[in-house]
This record gives C-alpha cells, sequence and structure tokens, in this order.
C-alpha cells in the first residue's frame, strides 16, 4: 500500500517540476522539448530514489557501489541480527548505466532466518531464504528497483555481488 502512494507522490512532484520548466521556458522566452521535461524529472528520480537505501553507517556488513547505486559488492558477517537493510537500487525512467543487472548471492546460514528480496517495480520476489548461492538477472528500466536483506535472529555469512 505505501508503495502506491509513493508513486502518487512521485507522479505529483514529477507533473509541478515539468510545470515549473515549463512555465519557466515560457516567461524566458524559450521553447522546451519533451525530451527536456522528461530528462528533468528522471533526474529528480534518480537523485530522490536513492534515500531508500540503508545509509552505509546503519548496515550491519560493508557496501561498495559500483558504477552507481545499482551495482557494487555487499558482504555481511550476521550475528543473531533481527533487521532489514536495502542494499542496492533506485528509480530511473533510463538507466544510465544499461537496464539489466546480474545478481549473484551467496548465503551461508548458521541460525535463523533471511530472505534476500527483489523489489521491482510493483513486484517482489525472494531470491534466497536458506543457505545456497544463486544468479539472477534483473531489468530496472522504468521502474522502482531495490535489492534488501532482511534477517530475523540470523547468524551467519551473505555475499552479494550485483553487476
Amino acid at each position: 500500500m505505501f508503495g502506491f502512494f509513493k508513486l502518487i507522490l512521485v507522479a505529483i512532484i514529477g507533473i509541478i517540476i515539468a510545470g515549473i520548466v515549463f512555465f519557466s521556458s515560457i516567461f524566458n522566452g524559450e521553447t522546451i522539448s519533451k525530451d527536456s521535461i522528461i530528462n528533468t524529472y528522471d533526474s529528480f528520480l534518480q537523485d530522490t530514489s536513492i534515500n531508500g537505501l540503508t545509509k552505509d553507517n546503519k548496515l550491519e556488513g560493508k557496501r561498495e557501489y559500483g558504477i552507481d547505486e545499482y551495482v557494487g559488492t555487499y558482504t555481511a558477517n550476521y550475528k543473531n541480527k533481527t533487521k532489514e537493510e536495502t542494499i542496492f537500487g533506485g528509480t530511473t525512467l533510463n538507466r544510465e548505466n544499461g537496464n539489466t543487472i546480474t545478481i549473484k548471492i551467496k548465503v551461508e546460514k548458521q541460525s535463523g532466518n533471511i530472505e534476500i528480496i527483489s523489489n521491482s517495480g510493483t513486484e517482489s520476489e525472494v531470491l534466497i531464504k536458506d543457505t545456497g548461492e544463486i544468479e539472477k538477472t534483473v531489468d530496472v528500466k522504468e521502474k522502482s528497483y531495490y535489492l534488501k536483506v532482511k534477517v530475523t535472529d540470523f547468524t551467519g555469512n551473505v555475499e552479494i555481488e550485483a553487476e
């Protein structure tokens, strides 16, 4: 439910930005293209979407971003932890670095529960729930995408590589 309201809020803000750009160009005697409005809105989405990521100092493990916030590496050694962390992701209409991401996950569980969750648009998919490895390619074009780690009384190791 929260995702729906977030989507409406982002749309309203985008319309406001487009209106400001449009009216400022009229008052300055300039013409403005549709692409310029779309690019302005996309920049706004990208700039605000990183707020959905867990801050580095709140992470249990160590994250290193790659070329943007969608990719990189994350390693963690959890000891009886209960928390949810958003590791990678963002929102964009057209990701500058390509619209597909390959995720490699390795989990070594000793105890507790873990879920690595891929949130893509309005869909969520649990990628891994236990000890094991997985490799998955996701499409991030024109939607929000976030990769989350959710642990409950979890002890074990997690390695994630997104490229």
